[in-house]
């Protein structure tokens, strides 16, 4: 993480927003928030964000139709994207990987995980999950029984969770980041 990446908070519920951006700004970055996607859309154009958290659900448009209108623009290159959302599933990944977004959280989520995910995303060489099986993570295998009935059931950032039909195994596993994270 360099000194003072902007990161660009698309939040509509005041609770949240304050207690997102305190952490955030607690740990180095300097935040600019939107109520809304036009007030994003706005504000990224004049603050260039490295980093654009939304949540999927804003008042005057989806955060997918945010995510397209934000990468159509333009704004950054680089620019990374994480969403906030109730819905972990599989077509929530698929929506993310087709949307260019580089991770997801359950919402609302803790700060200090929230704050975890965009220092992680701003280090990776290149922006979104390759495919949604990517990111899932993609494991297909219990490890405690070797069945392949294997369901990813809870996504919070860089981790999933997974468990067994099987056997009823649970666990999570984590993407594995750059030394350097």
């Amino acid at each position: 993480m360099r000194n003072q990446d902007v990161i660009l908070l698309v939040n509509d519920i005041p609770d949240h927003a304050v207690t997102y951006g305190r952490a955030l700004t607690a740990h180095g970055f300097h935040v600019q928030l939107a109520r809304s996607g036009a007030d994003a859309l706005q504000l990224a154009r004049y603050t260039v964000p490295d980093c654009a958290i939304i949540d999927l659900r804003l008042p005057d448009m989806s955060g997918w139709e945010l995510c397209s209108k934000l990468k159509e623009r333009g704004v950054r290159k680089n620019m990374r994207i994480v969403v906030l959302t109730p819905d972990l599933s599989k077509v929530c990944a698929k929506d993310s990987a087709a949307n260019g977004c580089d991770a997801w959280l359950a919402h609302p989520t803790v700060a200090e995980d929230l704050v975890r995910t965009v220092k992680r995303v701003l280090t990776l060489e290149s922006a979104g999950p390759a495919s949604p099986d990517d990111a899932l993570l993609d494991i297909k295998v219990c490890g405690a029984c070797g069945s392949e009935e294997v369901r990813p059931t809870l996504r919070m950032g860089l981790i999933q969770y997974y468990c067994c039909k099987a056997c009823a195994f649970c666990w999570r596993a984590e993407v594995l980041m750059p030394a350097s994270a």
